[in-house]
Formats: C-alpha cells, sequence, structure tokens
C-alpha cells in the first residue's frame, strides 16, 4: 500500500504497491525555484516519497542558512541512487543556458553521464509546459528520448507516485514472461513428394483399406484412449516412427465380419501440406486373407491418424 498524505484530497486516495521493499533507495530531487507553490508541490512530493521508504534529499530540508547550497548539490547527486529531475519550462531554460543553482547541478548530471554513470539513474517527471521543443518545452535537450512522468494532472497523481515508486525500488507493474523454446518447424517438404495434389487417404472401396481417426476416438474416450499432443503430431520429420489405426477388408467371417482392424507402426518418409507419407513397417496380421497392404507399401496419413510416436529409449 503506498502511503497517502493528508495534506491535500487528492492525497487520500488508496494506492497499492505490489512488490516487498527490500532497501530505501536514495534520491536527489533536481528542481527550479520557479514560486513558492512549485516549491511546495515539490516538498509534497518528496514528502510521499518519504513515508513510501524512500530517501529523499531535498534542499528545503538539508541545507541550512549558511550551507553550501553547491556542496549540498555535489554531494546528493553523486551519492543517490537516483536523480528526479522536476521539469518545467524555467528548469529547462536555466539548464540549457547553465544559470544558477540548476545551471550547475546540471553541470554536474552532465559530468556523470559523460563519465558513464546509466542514464537510467535519471528519472524527468514533467511537472508542467510541453514535451516538443520549443519556448514551453520542460525537458532539458539531453534528456530527449528519455521516458519522462507525466505529473502536469493533479487528479492522475497517485497513479504516475506509483509508477515512480516502482522505478525506484525496480518493481514493474508488468513482468515480461520466461523465455521459451524455439518452435518446433516442419519444411513443406520432408522427402521427394512434392506434388501434394495428388495426394489422398486410403479408403476401403478404392484400396482395400483406410485409416481411422486416433483424434476422433480421443475426444469420445478421452480417459482411456491415449493420443500424442498435436504439437507433436504436427512435428513429425522423416525418420520418425509412428502408430496409426487401419481397416483391412478381408473375406466375410460369419463371427469377425468383413474387416480386420490393426495398428500397425508406419516410418515417415515426407510430408506435403497436412499430409505425411510413409512407409508400412509391420506385416498384417492379417495377410494370409488379403492382398491389399503388406509391409513396405506407402501409406498417406494425417496428423489425427497418429496414436503413437515411438521413442527410442536407448
Amino acid at each position: 500500500m503506498i502511503v497517502q498524505s493528508n495534506k491535500r484530497a487528492r492525497c487520500l486516495i488508496p494506492v497499492k504497491f505490489l512488490g516487498e521493499i527490500l532497501s530505501n533507495p536514495k534520491v536527489f530531487i533536481s528542481y527550479s525555484w520557479d514560486s513558492e507553490e512549485h516549491k511546495s508541490w515539490v516538498r509534497e512530493l518528496s514528502e510521499r516519497l518519504i513515508v513510501n521508504g524512500v530517501d529523499a534529499r531535498l534542499d528545503q530540508w538539508h541545507v541550512a542558512p549558511g550551507q553550501s547550497l553547491t556542496q549540498f548539490m555535489e554531494e546528493e547527486a553523486t551519492s543517490s541512487d537516483y536523480v528526479i529531475i522536476i521539469c518545467t519550462p524555467n528548469y529547462c531554460q536555466k539548464s540549457t543556458s547553465r544559470s544558477g543553482g540548476v545551471g550547475y547541478e546540471q553541470q554536474i548530471i552532465s559530468g556523470q553521464i559523460a563519465a558513464g554513470i546509466e542514464r537510467g539513474k535519471f528519472i524527468p517527471i514533467i511537472k508542467n509546459g510541453e514535451f516538443e521543443p520549443g519556448d514551453n518545452c520542460s525537458i532539458p535537450p539531453h534528456f530527449f528520448g528519455i521516458y519522462a512522468i507525466d505529473m502536469r494532472d493533479d487528479e492522475n497523481f497517485d497513479g504516475n507516485l506509483e509508477t515512480l515508486l516502482r522505478t525506484v525500488y525496480k518493481e514493474p507493474l508488468h513482468q515480461a514472461p520466461n523465455l521459451g523454446a524455439k518452435p518446433a518447424f516442419v519444411s513443406i517438404s520432408l522427402g521427394d513428394t512434392n506434388d501434394f495434389e495428388e495426394l489422398r487417404l486410403a479408403t476401403l472401396d478404392l484400396d482395400g483399406y483406410q485409416l481411422l481417426s486416433g483424434l476422433a476416438q480421443h475426444q469420445r474416450t478421452p480417459e482411456t484412449f491415449y493420443m500424442p499432443p498435436e504439437q507433436d503430431r504436427r512435428s513429425l520429420v522423416k525418420g520418425d516412427v509412428v502408430k496409426l489405426p487401419f481397416e483391412i477388408s478381408v473375406p466375410e467371417d460369419e463371427e469377425f465380419g468383413d474387416v480386420s482392424a490393426e495398428r500397425m507402426w508406419v516410418i515417415v518418409t515426407g510430408k506435403a501440406g497436412p499430409y505425411y507419407t510413409g512407409e508400412l513397417n509391420n506385416v498384417p496380421a492379417c495377410s494370409d486373407e488379403q492382398e491389399h497392404l503388406k509391409v513396405e507399401d506407402s501409406v498417406v496419413f494425417l496428423p489425427e491418424h497418429v496414436i503413437q510416436i515411438w521413442e527410442d529409449e536407448t
């Protein structure tokens, strides 16, 4: 939970902050003394950071009369984990012209960037003015192209404060998923079968045998009829060995009818379009009763016919 201030009504809206606080990051607040109202806004922002565990370093608190402002700027800008830049047109003008305390801070920041300090240390916040270059631009040129938090609208103050807190605590709202594995790409042709328009599935009336859909049987009885995963069935390569369910025409028998149902192994030889081609690697049990299908015959099949994929355990 982001701790709220009780100074303004806008600060009474509870905003959840996800992520355990592991440390107290130190931030230096860089801003220009545009007006007393602006200084008050910067102070209230700093208070909100502090009550949420951030060690905010602000000249209004940490520099007493007689102490050196420039020394404070130099020490805090160098030692802090982050520098929060409150951007306004006046800040941009002073930063560009290197005038006043803002100009001195700018020299320090530019020196750190030139020395190789990561730009992520510097977080621009737009309090008023515009993002685009021009007379009313708030962003100094050296921060063009850097992701800035837009805090010009007080109604969105709490949401923008959460964004700032997540940044300094390195707790992004959205986490990238874990990197997955490379997909199993299937080439259009794995063998010499290129004219796939001529391929078709066998039928009992034309070929004396046909294949049964293992997928259909799996959907009928998913608890008892196993099917390999679809990705595996669609990712077969030449040389894979798969089991297919066949129905083969045989002379009619009073007890067993005129179809022999068998599950046999087929070696994958190629792929064309949606079809696989293979070579029968079994001797059909009904070989003595029919001549439609024999070992080493070519078989055309689809992923839905594959009910098992051979896995070499050696």
